[in-house]
């Protein structure tokens, strides 16, 4: 309790100086503050990420202190806060030389060389804090790990990590940040282990639950990612981030019925979560709630109706429900604000084929092909529409573009064999015909559909039994 309170009494007399000081600047008054209180006040801006304010309060430091080098290190860290390591190194030039034998000032430089991309200088410069300091070297390795995660050099951030975690086993910002620096590295397993090693001191860490995971899904495993995202909900049950990824699991194992309830809850924390909302309609899609679908993905234009995955999702709800002229609105609205989707394009063809509005039909098929030319579905459409209105040299001319650029599509190859067939070329269709059933017997019956006339000629029904 005693502790309590003079921790109490430390915050009560740092809020008076505060309110002393932001007094002082907008009186435009001078008001005297020790080195110390300006280096909390600093401290304070710094925290909260007030550059600006950080920085004024530094200046009126050292006019008030112009030999401090205590206040000139504030100067640095703000340069090194804003990512200013030129003149972060430009200000360490200030430092007197019986001040050298501080570690903070190597650490500073090694900080600022490690952002201009100088790591083996860095390095040096790390090495030389260490070897000047005893009491303090837990707290220098962090920051030497820390400065080596934002210039992306994360085995030179462990390598001064596990000396500290050598010296502190058990402390819980070491512990997170190797499982964290383990995880950037794809060393999964050893991520793992940090993260577990955190969570035997410290078991209600919702972060720590989430990222565990997080790692548990990208090694496949699923069913424990799963567990460590409900151990997070557990332990703070508004952690939308939680909801989502669990979610995301079970629709991409398509337990869509899971997936709805989750991301329901997810939304119910997150309302205009837009992708969120839009997983949610694609779920109800794949159970052919298409209703719901429609309303979910309404939802999603009333927060953005500039998002035209929205407007592209409501549209195929109504193509789904045969509702073609609503279905053409809605996949014209989405192609007016993203033209280069292919999707969009292929979707509105079909609409337009099921009202029988070729001429529009073909011109969508055609641009989807136009942006995406290994779209199997789309040069068949396409050259579907010939066939059926006995264009079979279009058709075929069609095909052959097509299936030069997706070889491997057997309904392709068995519309080129009817449409060769259509065209008297028999050897050629024969040809064609036992590539694709070559590839997968089951277009023997939609070739049937096409060329019905086939089960009467023997040298298809020949070729078949011999495939079979």
């Amino acid at each position: 309790m005693d502790r309590f309170r003079e921790h109490m009494q430390e915050e009560d007399e740092f809020r008076q100086v505060l309110e002393r000081y932001e007094d002082m600047v907008e009186r435009k008054s001078s008001y005297f503050f020790d080195v110390e209180e300006f280096e909390l006040i600093i401290d304070y801006f710094l925290d909260i990420r007030n550059f600006k304010k950080a920085y004024e309060a530094a200046e009126i430091a050292q006019r008030q202190h112009p030999a401090s080098t205590e206040i000139v290190i504030k100067v640095i860290q703000i340069y090194l806060e804003t990512n200013q390591p030129a003149q972060a190194i430009d200000k360490l030039k200030e430092i007197p030389e019986w001040d050298l034998e501080n570690p903070d000032i190597y650490l500073l430089r090694g900080t600022a060389l490690a952002q201009l991309g100088k790591i083996s200088d860095a390095e040096k410069q790390f090495d030389i804090a260490l070897s000047k300091t005893e009491e303090d070297k837990v707290e220098i390795l962090i920051n030497i790990s820390m400065a080596f995660e934002n210039a992306r050099k994360f085995k030179l951030a462990i390598k001064y990590l596990r000396i500290a975690f050598e010296l502190e086993p058990d402390n819980l910002t070491i512990l997170y940040d190797l499982g964290f620096y383990y995880e950037r590295l794809h060393e999964y397993a050893t991520s793992i282990e940090f993260y577990n090693l955190y969570l035997d001191e410290d078991p209600y860490s919702d972060n720590v639950w989430y990222n565990l995971g997080v790692v548990y899904y990208k090694i496949n495993q699923p069913q424990k990612a799963l567990e460590a995202y409900d151990y997070a909900i557990a332990v703070n049950p508004t952690y939308a981030s939680a909801y989502f990824n669990k979610a995301n699991i079970y629709a991409n194992d398509s337990d869509f019925q899971n997936a709805i309830a989750v991301y329901q809850d997810f939304l119910s924390l997150e309302d205009d979560h837009i992708q969120g909302w839009c997983y949610l309609g694609e779920c109800y899609d794949q159970i052919e709630a298409h209703e719901m679908a429609l309303k979910t993905y309404k939802r999603v234009i009333e927060i953005d109706n500039s998002f035209s995955e929205g407007w592209f999702g409501a549209g195929l709800a109504y193509l789904s429900m045969e509702k073609f002229n609503d279905a053409i609105a809605y996949l014209l609205k989405a192609i007016e604000l993203d033209k280069e989707n292919s999707d969009y394009w292929f979707h509105l063809g079909e609409c337009y084929e099921n009202t029988h509005a070729v001429p529009e039909a073909v011109k969508c098929y055609k641009q989807t092909i136009l942006l995406d030319n290994k779209d199997e579905q789309a040069w068949f459409n396409l050259s579907k529409i010939y066939f059926i209105h006995k264009e079979y040299t279009t058709a075929l001319e069609t095909l052959i573009e097509g299936i030069e650029l997706n070889p491997e599509d057997a309904d392709l190859l068995s519309l080129q064999a009817a449409c060769y067939f259509k065209l008297s070329k028999s050897s050629a269709g024969l040809e064609s015909l036992k590539k694709a059933v070559q590839k997968s017997l089951k277009v023997a019956d939609e070739f049937f559909k096409l060329y019905p006339e086939g089960l009467k000629e023997k040298k298809i029904l020949k070729l078949l039994n011999k495939l079979n």
